[in-house]
């Protein structure tokens, strides 16, 4: 939201190809899009996004994982929880909620239909988006065990996940890379979050930083820091 912000305050071209990052290519984006609709449409986009831009709070925010929001609210006075859960709003709690919610990303509403996938993963729910990234960490530990002795005794620890993931991968599995990197990434002790740190070492080569914030965030923090900070270890096709 924040590439269309600008976008829709500043009309050059040249100081859009300026912005570096993620956010200057979110700009320039959101300038291509303008640039093709009616002159009453483009107006009515620019003031839709200007006051997105302005809003106290991130649009989805009902999205965010609850432990992300009490993280942010740690610190700051009561009233700042008011302003964020969209209470009487005045120039102080609107700065509040601001300071509040200024680490938390923008995320698009949640597509209960959405089959996970790269290109659905931010419009997950967050225990549909868990969900999807452990069952890539049981892909990854079946193909890296690879003997049906050594993933049963895997799935004694980790649970049967890991039995389905070996059947799904049979017919494919070098859609998951080579087997080095998958073992690689299964170097973790096997516990209740194994499967979710293989698939998150599995996935954050696939994804850029903006989007790996906005997933994150979906999820618990215990768990979305985790992704954060996921090692980029080497590519496996993700369908």
């Amino acid at each position: 939201m924040i590439g269309e912000g600008l976008a829709a305050v500043c009309a050059d071209r040249g100081v859009l190809g300026r912005i570096g990052g993620p956010v200057g290519e979110a700009a320039r984006a959101a300038a291509e899009a303008l640039a093709v609709l009616s002159d009453r449409d483009r107006r009515m986009q620019r003031a839709m996004w200007t006051a997105i831009a302005r809003a106290p709070v991130p649009p989805g925010i009902r999205g965010i994982d609850a432990s992300w929001i009490e993280a942010a609210l740690l610190d700051l006075p009561p009233r700042a929880r008011e302003a964020v859960a969209g209470g009487k709003l005045d120039e102080v709690s609107v700065w509040l909620a601001r300071w509040a919610c200024a680490a938390l990303p923008a995320l698009p509403a949640i597509d209960p239909e959405a089959i996970p996938s790269l290109d659905t993963a931010t419009r997950l729910s967050g225990p549909a988006l868990r969900a999807w990234i452990e069952d890539l960490g049981a892909e990854q530990l079946a193909f890296a065990l690879g003997d049906p002795r050594a993933i049963a005794g895997a799935a004694a620890i980790v649970g049967d996940r890991v039995l389905a993931a070996a059947d799904r991968i049979a017919g494919d599995p070098a859609r998951l890379g080579p087997r080095r990197a998958a073992i690689a990434r299964c170097r973790v002790t096997l516990d209740d979050r194994a499967l979710f740190t293989i698939g998150g070492r599995a996935l954050a080569p696939r994804l850029d930083v903006h989007t790996r914030r906005q997933l994150a965030h979906r999820l618990p923090r215990s768990l979305g820091r985790l992704l954060m900070t996921a090692q980029v270890d080497g590519a496996g096709v993700i369908a």
